[in-house]
């Protein structure tokens, strides 16, 4: 009696998180080895930094020529856009809209033609409530959210990328 209502309590769980749209998150997808030649103007900056550990962590292998890659890779352009969303009765901004943008170009030896390959986008969201009386809790805020941006746009990129090597 007891397993079986363990059993219903477990599966009602279940049926609830599917129900509910719950999805657990992975790490991605794996790249074993996969040769990446990773284009940037800026392989400095905390956007390649993060990139670059992920593809590693992935599995993927950073290459330094084009022509020992399975995949290539360019950064083309990525910024943060801030927009105000709503304003207080002072008329100063209350809540911030963050607009992540990565546009890059992908390229396997079985696209290669003589056109540039497209570029394609990518973004992310995120909106928070500002208030002056806390801007130094609101710099640190804003900086989580992009770093949170970053990671997003990273892991669909990476599927991304897996999808394209596996075909």
């Amino acid at each position: 009696m007891k397993r079986l209502n363990l059993c219903l309590i477990l599966m009602i769980t279940i049926i609830g998180l599917s129900a509910c749209g719950f999805q657990l998150r992975g790490q991605g997808a794996e790249l074993s080895n996969t040769k990446v030649w990773l284009i940037s103007q800026d392989m400095s900056a905390e956007f390649e930094r993060r990139l670059q550990q992920r593809l590693a962590y992935q599995g993927a292998e950073l290459v330094e020529q084009p022509e020992l890659s399975e995949l290539q890779l360019a950064i083309v352009n990525y910024g943060v856009e801030r927009r105000t969303v709503a304003r207080d009765s002072l008329g100063r901004a209350a809540e911030l809209e963050l607009i992540f943008t990565l546009e890059y170009q992908m390229l396997t030896p079985e696209m290669v033609s003589k056109t540039e390959p497209e570029t394609q986008r990518m973004t992310s969201r995120r909106e928070f409530a500002y208030e002056r009386n806390l801007e130094s809790g609101q710099e640190r805020e804003q900086q989580r959210l992009i770093a949170d941006m970053h990671e997003e746009v990273i892991g669909r990129l990476l599927l991304q990328i897996a999808g394209t090597v596996s075909r």
